[in-house]
């Protein structure tokens, strides 16, 4: 019997993983029996010194995969993405496809191309890469690839779809102040390549916002990213247990996680409840 668990975003520089975080989440993970184990992105923003060494010690208790998102890329030549894109890994009776993904401005139609590739250029993270084509060329590039994979292994094989980016529009931010960046999040077109070949279950992170299993179009989408520590539940729910550290009321992530984030008792609070936010971070499949 094997047990796969995907993870995506954990973000262990910025969230400062050190031997406990990782301790915890390997505890954690072999508390719910996994056998193999798939990281779907942003492991880290540099991928040789950071996300590697992590994932050689995951890998002494797990069978290891992992696929690249935006972040990872940082450090990485197109050459280099390219080669770690598209794997396919049989599980027992199931079959994971993990590939990156990627996005083409189409969830944030309110702008044109150049309008959303200035505002890229201006607030979003991936301003720092150098990837050889735009994003639409890049999108195009990676739906095609899917499609013909896809044509090969549907017949034959029941899968389970890894991917970093959102698949489809009902998973975008809905708050005005945040809809720009809805530009970069990913497309639709996967979406539509998923329901051409029937895909059973699509596991995506990215965004940062939980989803949970939603099912459209008769594919199931999973989403439990863990994302920053200041978007975690335990922080939220410190906080918000402790007025006395957020006097202004603010609903600033930023500020009430810098309120608190040295504070000795929210300290002693995060050991106390880590465990059971990775619990709720990962998706877990059963098979045969």
């Amino acid at each position: 019997m094997t047990k796969l668990a995907i993870i995506s975003d954990l973000h262990i520089d910025l969230n400062q993983f050190g031997d406990f975080e990782t301790d915890t989440l390997i505890a954690v993970l072999e508390e719910k029996r996994i056998s193999h184990l798939h990281l779907n992105g942003d492991m880290s923003n540099h991928f040789y010194t950071i996300s590697l060494p992590f994932m050689e010690k995951l890998a002494e208790h797990f069978s290891l995969t992992y696929n690249l998102g935006n972040h990872d890329m940082l450090d990485l030549s197109e050459r280099e993405i390219e080669q770690l894109d598209f794997q396919v890994v049989p599980l027992g009776n199931r079959t994971l496809l993990a590939f990156h993904g990627w996005y083409d401005y189409s969830f944030y139609p309110d702008r044109t191309e150049n309008e959303n590739l200035k505002f890229k250029k201006t607030f979003w993270f991936d301003r720092r890469l150098k990837r050889g084509m735009t994003d639409k060329e890049l999108t195009v590039q990676t739906a095609q690839r899917l499609d013909r994979i896809l044509a090969d292994l549907s017949p034959h094989h029941q899968l389970i779809v890894s991917m970093h980016f959102v698949p489809h529009r009902q998973f975008t931010m809905t708050h005005e102040k945040f809809r720009p960046f809805n530009a970069f999040l990913g497309s639709q077109v996967f979406h539509d390549i998923f329901k051409k070949y029937a895909v059973s279950d699509v596991v995506f992170g990215h965004a940062h916002r939980s989803y949970g299993s939603q099912t459209i179009d008769g594919i199931a989408y999973h989403s439990r990213p863990l994302g920053y520590i200041r978007e975690w539940n335990l922080t939220i729910d410190f906080v918000n247990q402790h007025p006395i550290y957020n006097p202004s009321g603010t609903w600033n992530l930023s500020k009430r996680y810098n309120a608190v984030k040295k504070q000795k008792d929210f300290l002693a609070y995060k050991k106390e409840h880590l465990a059971e936010e990775f619990r709720r971070s990962m998706t877990v499949f059963l098979l045969n």
